[in-house]
């Protein structure tokens, strides 16, 4: 809510290097890179994702960043899986105008990458309960390192944005907080 995301990133991170030095350095030792490799990777994902979007004329935003160790190891303990298991540890996001450019950039991305059957869901042709909708994959991509790619509209984005901040703007509301 106070635009402090990378800030709260950061202070996890080396929170839990200090509270859990051990399970820090095993898991870093895992992931195999550095935080600065690994967003050096996620800007040449995005550099060539654009390169592609623009050959074949579709419009569109294109951002990444790689997870931090901290938000990695709790996912891995909330699914109760290994490193090896993750699919999302590097992500990026593309964001378009409509459904049709959704599916020709899904049809990009499995043209430039692997995709990982398993690791597929579409949530435009069937969303969630709370509405959210987004094509996610995973590929085997640059170098062969495991990469989530999300593809929605720029009005799913917005919604999936909003949707969250609409439920603590409700929650704060219910418990009599109207400031």
């Amino acid at each position: 809510r106070l635009g402090v995301r990378q800030l709260k990133w950061e202070l996890e991170d080396l929170a839990f290097r200090c509270l859990d030095p051990e399970t820090y350095q095993n898991l870093s030792r895992q992931l195999d890179t550095k935080r600065v490799d690994r967003e050096v990777y996620i800007a040449n994902v995005v550099r060539l994702l654009r390169e592609e979007l623009a050959s074949a004329g579709i419009a569109g935003e294109v951002a990444g960043r790689p997870k931090h160790i901290y938000s990695i190891w709790r996912k891995m303990q909330s699914k109760g899986v290994g490193l090896e298991e993750m699919s999302d540890v590097r992500a990026v996001r593309v964001l378009v105008s409509d459904i049709k450019s959704c599916y020709a950039v899904l049809g990009l991305v499995h043209n430039l990458w692997t995709p990982i059957v398993r690791e597929f869901d579409d949530y435009i042709a069937k969303p969630k309960v709370n509405d959210y909708r987004s094509l996610h994959t995973a590929v085997a991509g640059p170098g062969g390192e495991v990469l989530e790619v999300q593809i929605r509209t720029h009005d799913m984005h917005h919604h999936a944005e909003l949707g969250v901040a609409a439920h603590w703007r409700y929650r704060e509301a219910a418990r009599g907080d109207s400031a």
